[in-house]
């Protein structure tokens, strides 16, 4: 567990996304929550000292991707998230599918149960949610880019914001929920005066540099320029299997996770194009 700033930390000891943890005058705010309910008790004995005897606790759910949703129940506490998020996980089937792991994180089905009782949000917002737990509020906004129902976590007092995968470093991105438009228009804005001296938190990454971020946008553009042309592709298939190899050599990243990088890339052309190009897909 790291202190990245007064009372706000980041943890990547445990399998699964980057979390996130504020600590306020009323209350404590988990950004996301471990995959297994083992690491989620560790973690929450983690936080025990700086947060026993506040009144409120809840975990913001960043979006529904599976390893930032699998362990949010075990917190046992109030769930923060999007109205998508809620929709989505009410008519998510309760059995794991192979490509819903392909586009999660990186762990096998094996590791899993499969049979899943979904956490839905008890609590939700449309377009953003002011928290007032101390001096500053800590502001939860949607951001649809990279997933419909994805959200940042700003924590204006102490220069902070998590932005769970609308940033990622030495990986692919996820595409099956993005809006592309969307996306870039929120990294251009990440990186103006608006977040000048912030810690940018990345879920897959932990801090992330402007640099990083520069290097996404410039990707999603070179992706945008990909599906439009897969648009008019006759076969979509082969032009996905051709174009994710020329994609993945964009960037460095370990090479024991090369399949899972290709299936996650592959997975999410093919279901950005049927959302986006429904009447072309093949």
């Amino acid at each position: 567990m790291e202190e990245i700033a007064y009372n706000v930390f980041i943890e990547n000891d445990f399998r699964g996304v980057v979390l996130g943890a504020i600590i306020l005058d009323q209350g404590l705010i988990f950004v996301d929550a471990p995959i297994y309910f083992e690491h989620v008790q560790v973690w929450q004995k983690r936080m025990a000292p700086l947060s026993d005897g506040l009144p409120n606790k809840l975990v913001v759910m960043m979006d529904t991707h599976i390893d930032r949703v699998m362990g949010v129940r075990a917190l046992e506490i109030d769930i923060l998230g999007h109205q998508n998020a809620i929709d989505i996980l009410t008519n998510r089937t309760n059995t794991l599918r192979a490509q819903d792991i392909d586009c999660g994180a990186l762990y096998t089905p094996d590791d899993l149960t499969t049979n899943i009782h979904w956490p839905v949000p008890n609590l939700s917002f449309t377009d953003q949610i002011s928290l007032y737990w101390d001096d500053e509020p800590v502001i939860v906004t949607h951001q649809p880019g990279a997933h419909s129902a994805g959200a940042w976590v700003d924590c204006r007092a102490e220069k902070v914001i998590f932005v769970g995968d609308s940033v990622v470093v030495h990986q692919p991105p996820f595409l099956a929920w993005a809006d592309l438009d969307m996306w870039i228009a929120e990294l251009t804005w990440l990186i103006s005066d608006v977040y000048k001296g912030y810690k940018i938190v990345s879920s897959r990454s932990g801090i992330v540099t402007r640099r990083s971020i520069d290097w996404m946008i410039r990707f999603l553009m070179t992706v945008k320029e990909v599906v439009v042309e897969f648009s008019a592709s006759e076969n979509k298939s082969e032009a996905i299997a051709a174009v994710v190899p020329v994609l993945l050599r964009r960037m460095r990243f370990d090479k024991s996770y090369a399949t899972c990088y290709r299936n996650r890339l592959a997975w999410g052309l093919d279901q950005y194009l049927q959302k986006h190009y429904p009447k072309d897909h093949h």
